[in-house]
């Protein structure tokens, strides 16, 4: 190992030591180190980028508040990842309910504001599969989430998400199913 990187490390455990105690310049650093990466995945979990900053406060209270019982078995880039994903999920559920009062309300015939044709194809098709993505189970839609959209090794998927890497392979695969029947896309898997 080299000596910048014994250093960088040593510096990274100083750091953490301070903020689990509540050092809030060491909290401080950790945010700046990882809120850009938080809230890439939570706008590719949400497809909402409004509601970007609100869940990125969410994930920092809720770590920091942690924090303290933070026992370094995972890296602390994976420990977020996962309250992210908590924290994701608990915004799906929140949309659910939301876009289900709404429609029971919703008067017959509402029409948006016109835009351009290409924009509003693409605002559709987007919004087709954010609304097929939050349609499915939670383990299915974090899974492939991971894996296609966050890019993430089946490794690094299954440590992040707590399950075994068949399981997130599995969950992924059938997400990817799913979405397609939901979209009315072909399947790569229907070749196989």
């Amino acid at each position: 190992m080299s000596i910048d990187l014994r250093a960088h490390l040593e510096q990274a455990s100083h750091v953490l030591a301070a903020a689990q105690r509540g050092d809030r310049e060491a909290q401080s650093i950790i945010f700046t180190a990882h809120r850009d990466r938080i809230a890439q995945q939570i706008l590719r979990m949400t497809g909402d980028p409004a509601s970007v900053d609100d869940l990125v406060q969410e994930v920092f209270i809720a770590a920091f508040l942690a924090l303290p019982g933070f026992r370094g078995d995972s890296q602390l880039s994976t420990w977020l990842y996962t309250i992210a994903t908590n924290k994701v999920r608990s915004w799906w559920e929140s949309q659910r309910r939301r876009r289900a009062r709404e429609l029971s309300y919703a008067p017959a015939g509402d029409a948006s504001s016109p835009t351009p044709e290409d924009d509003m194809m693409a605002a559709q098709q987007r919004d087709s599969f954010y609304d097929a993505l939050g349609s499915l189970p939670d383990r299915l839609r974090e899974a492939f989430v991971a894996r296609a959209v966050e890019g993430l090794s089946l490794c690094e998927a299954a440590e992040a998400l707590g399950a075994p890497i068949s399981t997130i392979s599995y969950r992924a695969r059938r997400a990817e199913q799913l979405l397609c029947a939901a979209l009315g896309l072909p399947w790569r898997g229907d070749a196989e």
